[in-house]
């Protein structure tokens, strides 16, 4: 990353008085942690920060414990801001409703990781090595001279382990540890992260996970394996999507699997596709020819193709891609 675009970048906000900090829809551990680690930071010095996102706003019940979290609000309480802070969007589609806002910005700081970033701000902070956004947050805050607490660090730490998987996918390098042994030194305590995140599921949530891996199914050809969930599930059990996020990490399990992917039905009758790869397969590249985005480990796509024609459709790429 150039080190001159992220000094720009702090000297932006350093100058802005109002700012409204936001990310992409349906937002993951990493998008929040970012948000609200650069938000705490801001807040101390003295600025007016509003923090949301472009849709409902709905948390996750694993992301509800995140220090600040009741800070986020809905766009239309937002102050009328000097600088737009967007953190972990690819794209202006991602801002959902946002991307109609972008005009009335004079400026846009644009913080993010994916390969696949349009450059959409007016300022552009890009690291495609980097795990998460969390990791670029972390090295702006100190290029801010910013004295990172524990709260911050917490937050910045959930994004990376959200985000590299555990520490577990292909995103996941020397300067990731790093930057989490420096993140525990400030006091982050990784056994209490995990308990939240991983080991915070209702027993209802885990009799309906148990029913979501029942309908699993195997396709050979390709190595994918698959399970859905309808809209009815989410009626019957009062969830949101986001409730379902870590669902997809018990597919990935499976030995025979390349690909693991959970299909969501949204309440607009589309599909909202979550796909994780062992390696092999780019499934970043999926998902960005299916209109969406992510890594090459994790990604994501929403579709109008019914359940049927959506899971031929991932079958085939998966095969493209496999070693005959």
């Amino acid at each position: 990353m150039d080190k001159k675009v992220l000094v720009e970048a702090a000297e932006a906000l350093a100058n802005a008085s109002s700012i409204v900090i936001t990310t992409h829809i349906q937002p993951d551990g990493d998008a929040l942690g970012s948000i609200l680690a650069i938000s705490r930071h801001l807040r101390q010095t003295g600025k007016k920060v509003c923090l949301t996102w472009g849709e409902e706003i709905r948390i996750p019940a694993h992301y509800q414990w995140m220090p600040g979290i009741d800070e986020i609000v809905e766009y239309g309480t937002c102050i009328e801001a000097d600088l737009l802070l967007a953190l972990d969007c690819a794209n202006e589609q991602r801002l959902g409703f946002i991307a109609e806002k972008l005009p009335l910005f004079k400026t846009v700081v644009n913080i993010d990781h994916h390969i696949d970033n349009s450059a959409f701000g007016t300022l552009n902070v890009l690291d495609f090595e980097a795990s998460a956004s969390c990791e670029i947050v972390y090295d702006l805050l100190k290029a801010m001279g910013a004295a990172i607490d524990e709260v911050s660090a917490t937050l910045l730490y959930t994004g990376i382990v959200t985000d590299t998987g555990r520490f577990q996918y292909s995103n996941t390098t020397a300067k990731t540890h790093d930057t989490a042994s420096e993140l525990i030194r400030l006091g982050v305590e990784p056994n209490e992260i995990f308990q939240y995140l991983y080991e915070n599921m209702s027993f209802a949530s885990l009799k309906w996970l148990g029913a979501i891996l029942e309908r699993a199914v195997f396709i050979d050809e390709s190595g994918l394996v698959f399970s859905y969930v309808c809209a009815e599930d989410l009626k019957a059990t009062g969830a949101s999507l986001g409730d379902t996020e870590s669902f997809i990490d018990y597919l990935r399990v499976a030995r025979e699997a390349e690909v693991a992917a959970i299909l969501k039905e949204t309440p607009e009758g589309k599909l909202k596709v979550s796909l994780r790869s062992k390696g092999v397969v780019d499934v970043g590249s999926i998902a960005r020819e299916g209109g969406g985005g992510g890594h090459r480990n994790a990604a994501g796509l929403t579709t109008d193709k019914p359940l049927d024609e959506a899971v031929a459709w991932i079958s085939a790429r998966i095969s493209a891609q496999v070693p005959s």
